[in-house]
């Protein structure tokens, strides 16, 4: 199938919480010098790969950052941009110190990734799971368009040498905020959307289906971007609607199912707030 969505527009929330150890734990950003060029480090990337850098904390023997990313952006180029460019520098301009500790590298292998938000993961599933009554639809039949993944389970992925756990909350509206969708399209569609998480390197947790939009919550890969995420879905469910539900496209004239264009935050188990508190007062 050729993509029908390519250029989309986002509103959007990306926070990601990163940490890196030093090479057997030793204590190569005890110093002045060390600290000072990290810094300096992290400025001069951010500004040219069009990161945010919300906060920093630096320890002898770890670095910890919370960062705000463009939905094109992965967490995995990301740590490898600012793993490289300071463990270069620091061979160039404190090479005695990786000397004196006897290390060829200034990082242990691996990292720890985890998204937060504006809220917390719990509070993002409560809001999907509570959409349908949210928009005024009662009764049972409303149960068809609540969706929970009874095999979601995180951490959704293991990874060697890291641990990453992202979450992001989706809204996707359809084209021109039709109602397309109903208690018998919804079964189907649930099951195809985590059909096509499984290919796509992301795991669908909750759904919540509107006649005119959606909400998720969903867990991906560090080297998946969110945007990579929500093409994946507009792509996919649109060719199957147009297959299973043509008549309801037909009669709508809504072909493309989805505006292009869509809403993504990340939640985890703390918030930004908070884990920008942990930073600022680490010691």
């Amino acid at each position: 199938m050729t993509p029908h969505f390519m250029a989309l527009n986002a509103a959007y929330q990306l926070h990601f919480y990163l940490c890196f150890k030093t090479k057997y734990l030793r204590p190569m950003l005890d110093t002045s010098a060390a600290q000072v060029l990290v810094q300096s480090v992290l400025q001069d990337v951010c500004a040219r790969e069009q990161y945010h850098l919300l906060e920093t904390d630096v320890t002898p023997d770890h670095l910890r950052l919370l960062l705000s990313l463009k939905p094109v952006q992965t967490v995995s180029d990301t740590v490898r941009m600012l793993k490289g460019n300071l463990d270069q520098r620091f061979r160039v301009d404190l090479r005695d110190e990786l000397k004196r500790y006897r290390s060829t590298s200034l990082w242990a292998k691996g990292y720890f990734a985890r998204s937060a938000g504006k809220v917390d993961l719990e509070a993002a599933r409560n809001y999907v799971d509570s959409q349908v009554n949210h928009h005024g639809y009662q009764g049972n039949w409303t149960r068809a368009l609540k969706y929970r993944n009874p095999e979601f389970k995180s951490p959704a992925f293991s990874l060697p040498h890291s641990v990453c756990v992202l979450n992001y909350h989706l809204v996707l509206a359809t084209q021109s905020r039709t109602a397309l969708f109903d208690e018998r399209i919804a079964p189907g569609l649930f099951d195809y959307i985590v059909a096509i998480g499984k290919k796509h390197h992301f795991a669908v947790d909750r759904i919540g289906l509107l006649p005119d939009h959606m909400h998720l919550t969903v867990e991906a890969v560090p080297n998946a971007s969110v945007e990579e995420c929500v093409r994946a879905l507009m792509n996919n469910t649109r060719y199957w609607m147009e297959n299973k539900y043509r008549g309801v496209l037909k009669e709508t004239k809504a072909w493309d199912v989805w505006q292009p264009s869509y809403y993504a935050g990340t939640v985890g188990e703390y918030t930004t707030a908070q884990v920008k508190k942990f930073l600022a007062n680490s010691v």
